[in-house]
């Protein structure tokens, strides 16, 4: 009970701006005071995360091993410029993807877009969170010394027994996956860019320490599955369908005059 209490509490912080710098905020800034907190389209726990992905790899076997091969190859060379985008990715979500989607993501521009997504990520969490609860695999900065950590300083000492944790799957990617599938229905004439921006937005977790590839790869799975869940749901059909009317008329306006 006191594990779920927590993974509960983890789930909504991130739905928010937390003060923790490593802490991740979906629209990049604080929701209105008194604002209350968006409800997904579907039932919780109407998506079952045992359908949708396996157990991670087994400690020690072949394929664990692999992960902890990236993970460390990534932190020993990853280019500065790369490294700035990761921890900028590991704070917030919809900003990250304002340029692969060719205008600004939020309330002021497109409140009907930012209503879909923030009801989608309800959505695409429920089960990443249920199945991080389960399968409790440790992340990387508890199995091996980090050269550095997005967020963190100073760089924690691995566990000496790591027997929990919740790295499997990555939260941050399931987030970062539905925002890029959904924009690339909203705007299919950019959907490269943005698909392009959700990968890399997924290796930012590796890069950051907090995940191994196939906890990226888990989530995206989730995503994937949940926006097609959502396609059966009229009120998720209407919202799209706003969110594609919006963007379509901003596309149309006449672009301003250079000064």
């Amino acid at each position: 009970m006191i594990r779920r209490a927590l993974l509960a509490s983890l789930a909504a912080l991130s739905l928010m701006v937390p003060a923790a710098a490593s802490a991740q905020s979906l629209e990049g800034v604080k929701r209105p005071e008194g604002e209350a907190k968006p409800e997904g389209y579907l039932a919780k726990g109407s998506v079952d995360y045992r359908l949708l992905v396996g157990p991670p790899p087994a400690p020690d076997s072949l394929l664990d091993q692999i992960d902890m091969n990236i993970s460390q190859r990534f932190q020993a060379a990853i280019a500065p410029d790369r490294w700035e985008v990761a921890q900028l990715d590991s704070k917030m979500v919809y900003p990250r993807f304002a340029d692969a989607f060719g205008r600004p993501i939020d309330r002021a521009h497109s409140p009907r877009l930012i209503q879909l997504l923030n009801r989608v990520m309800r959505d695409a969490a429920d089960p990443v969170w249920t199945a991080k609860e389960i399968f409790q695999r440790p992340r990387p900065y508890q199995r091996y010394q980090l050269n550095r950590r997005c967020g963190s300083s100073p760089i924690p000492a691995p566990d000496k027994k790591p027997r929990g944790g919740s790295s499997y799957p990555s939260g941050h990617t399931v987030y970062g996956w539905a925002t890029a599938l959904l924009l690339a229905e909203v705007a299919p004439d950019r959907a490269p860019q943005i698909l392009d921006r959700g990968r890399d937005y997924a290796l930012s977790r590796v890069i950051c320490g907090y995940h191994f590839p196939t906890d990226t790869d888990a989530a995206r799975a989730v995503a994937a599955v949940v926006l097609t869940r959502l396609r059966e749901v009229p009120a998720f059909r209407d919202d799209l369908l706003a969110a594609q009317a919006e963007y379509d008329a901003a596309s149309a306006e006449p672009a301003a005059a250079a000064p």
